[in-house]
């Protein structure tokens, strides 16, 4: 069992270590015989680096501790979720998709974009969405050490507070990327840790279509569907094509008897 203060870079670095001993051991013919002892450790470092690697990037993953990646499957329900906001205009026109077919989302907001664009947070609160936690600035979380996670996390949550009035009670980690150390410190917090398991990878803007077909796709019961409004911390990053993407999703899961709702409500649905 790995030690819970440890962190997923450290264990990385031993065993870069470990592995490239081994294997300068092997290439000299130091310890090759009977068996070659420094390739097969250096093989076996490496396959646990990228075992450890791939768990902390995969957003279906639990290897590391519980996250939510889906809610049940028993109810045609999908939870639209929206990433790296608010971002006017796009969130807005987002917004007024949402709107227009009585939908229900879950934003993921960037604090330093919450302290830039408070009245927008406060737009999507006001027209019944939730607000989740994506920390202050889009960094990777498994480069911090616990006091700059700390800051990107609660000066967030603060932030939000102050615009919106309400409290987060979720938390996605920028890109999905986390260790032990990570979902401790949002634990501490009572923060659920929200993933995706559909991901049509609308930041590459392959085109509304394009968008709108891999959500369409992959969807299933219980769906939590990641999409963005923002685009890190840059300010009016062109998420139009998201905008669209939106309005051709819900329409066509609608008429397959999809019904959307927020994290809350999908998970509530599961009680």
């Amino acid at each position: 069992m790995l030690d819970y203060k440890l962190r997923l870079v450290s264990i990385l670095i031993v065993l870069t270590v470990l592995v490239i001993g081994c294997l300068v051991l092997d290439y000299f013919h130091l310890r090759r015989r009977p068996w070659r002892p420094g390739l097969y450790l250096g093989i076996l470092g490496i396959a646990g680096a990228v075992f450890l690697t791939s768990n902390a990037v995969l957003p279906t993953s639990l290897f590391y501790g519980a996250v939510v990646y889906q809610g049940p499957s028993v109810e045609k329900l999908v939870a639209l979720t929206y990433d790296d906001g608010p971002n006017p205009p796009y969130t807005l026109q987002i917004l007024d998709i949402l709107d227009k077919y009585s939908v229900k989302a879950t934003f993921f907001l960037v604090g330093e974009n919450v302290r830039t664009y408070p009245e927008v947070a406060r737009t999507i609160v006001q027209r019944g969405h939730q607000v989740g936690n994506h920390t202050f600035h889009h960094e990777d979380l498994l480069k911090l050490n616990r006091t700059q996670m700390d800051k990107e996390i609660d000066a967030t949550t603060e932030l939000i507070e102050a615009a919106t009035g309400v409290s987060p009670k979720v938390f996605r980690p920028p890109h999905g990327f986390r260790d032990l150390v990570v979902l401790e410190q949002a634990q501490e917090r009572n923060l659920r840790v929200i993933q995706w398991s559909v991901m049509p990878r609308d930041w590459k803007k392959p085109g509304a279509e394009v968008i709108a077909e891999r959500v369409v796709r992959q969807v299933h019961n219980g769906a939590i569907i990641l999409m963005h409004d923002g685009d890190g911390l840059n300010h009016g990053g062109d998420r139009s094509q998201s905008v669209t993407a939106t309005e051709l999703v819900i329409q066509r899961l609608q008429q397959q008897g999809y019904r959307f709702v927020t994290i809350d409500e999908l998970l509530a649905s599961n009680r």
